[in-house]
């Protein structure tokens, strides 16, 4: 999926850049092969009490994004980045098909069921469609009477993103001076990072410094995306609170819970904070998924954690109890090659560059 341009000219590397409100992470990859390889990576982090809006100033985000790639020795000069789930307009519509239409002639259809609940006109947006059903495969003629009422339809998932928020990337990444291939959606991303080739009904919960993007996955395609405003920042105002110390200590605080050993001690107060209302809203997003006309009545079957607040202790078992499911914190190297040595750090920093990692596989796997 991509939201925006493509160029022909084969890059020296592969570079996804996610452009968060917490920071910018960079991930190079090259392709050893058939398999993604681990060139670079590089990231930058507000300190306590700062604000993160890199669409507030996008030539000062770019110089941000310039100075990250010289540190990390980029050498890619093309650039893959993401839309944020909370800009991003998706929903899955069923349009008829009475013969052998393909995507151009089911396109009219589909833009006329989107124009009806796009929050701006479509003049205003750009979209991107995927097929979930095989457009090239020809209906299957029907078998009776009952049959022959029945329309087939193709199933057809649209996302899309202000004109407006589109060229902000554009700016940013002119002033990075890199030319930016394509924009994408953070659920694509993780999906190729975390999912893979895995079909099962999966939940992707991406917890991170101020919001919780929640995807219900099905055969590697977003079906229901949730975004809340609530993150692991959450966690640090309620240490203020409770603890009566500045931001910088209840960060620190922070910190040091998440590489604590997990044990089976309780749940710390202060982490209700995120899992009360993550829980909340994954469980409504697994009843829209379940109520979906389009899902022929599939359940969840498990869950994967990423985000930098994937790590607060407990998370994993506390999810565990409350959705019934199995709980996994995702790993985006999984498929990736790279020096045994960095492994630990790898380990440390891949819940927050989960989204840069399925950027810069995108033309890879």
């Amino acid at each position: 999926m991509a939201l925006f341009g493509a160029f022909k000219a084969k890059p020296t590397g592969f570079l996804g850049v996610d452009v968060g409100s917490s920071g910018l992470k960079v991930v190079e990859l090259m392709a050893e092969k058939g398999r993604p390889k681990l060139m670079t990576y590089g990231y930058s982090e507000l300190r306590p009490g700062e604000a993160g809006d890199p669409f507030g100033d996008t030539k000062a985000a770019g110089e941000l994004l310039s100075f990250i790639c010289k540190k990390a020795g980029v050498k890619a000069v093309q650039a893959m980045a993401a839309l944020p789930a909370s800009s991003v307009f998706s929903a899955m519509v069923a349009v008829p098909r009475k013969g052998n239409e393909g995507p151009k002639e089911l396109k009219p259809l589909v833009d006329a069921q989107i124009a009806k609940l796009t929050p701006l006109p479509l003049a205003e947006m750009v979209t991107y469609a995927t097929y979930v059903d095989d457009v090239l495969k020809k209906p299957e003629p029907a078998k009776g009477v009952g049959d022959a009422k029945k329309n087939p339809y193709v199933r057809v998932l649209v996302t899309g993103a202000a004109k407006s928020l589109v060229q902000k990337y554009v700016e940013i990444f002119k002033a990075a001076k890199l030319e930016l291939k394509a924009i994408d959606s953070e659920a694509f991303a993780l999906i190729r990072a975390l999912v893979g080739k895995d079909k099962s009904t999966i939940a992707v919960l991406d917890i991170g410094a101020r919001r919780t993007n929640i995807t219900i996955v099905e055969r590697g395609i977003p079906f229901v995306t949730r975004s809340i405003n609530v993150g692991g920042s959450a966690v640090t105002r309620r240490i203020m609170e409770q603890m009566k110390v500045s931001e910088e200590d209840a960060e620190q605080m922070k910190i040091d819970l998440s590489s604590a050993e997990e044990g089976d001690a309780p749940l710390p107060p202060a982490l209700e904070a995120v899992v009360q209302p993550v829980v909340h809203e994954t469980k409504f997003a697994f009843q829209l998924y379940a109520n979906m006309d389009l899902t022929d009545g599939k359940r969840v079957e498990k869950v994967i954690l990423t985000g930098g607040a994937s790590h607060l202790p407990r998370l994993p078992d506390v999810l565990k109890q409350a959705l019934n499911l199995n709980v996994y914190r995702g790993d985006p190297w999984a498929r990736v090659v790279y020096p045994a040595e960095l492994r630990p750090v790898l380990d440390d920093i891949g819940p927050r560059m989960s989204v840069a990692v399925g950027l810069a596989m995108r033309d890879i796997t």
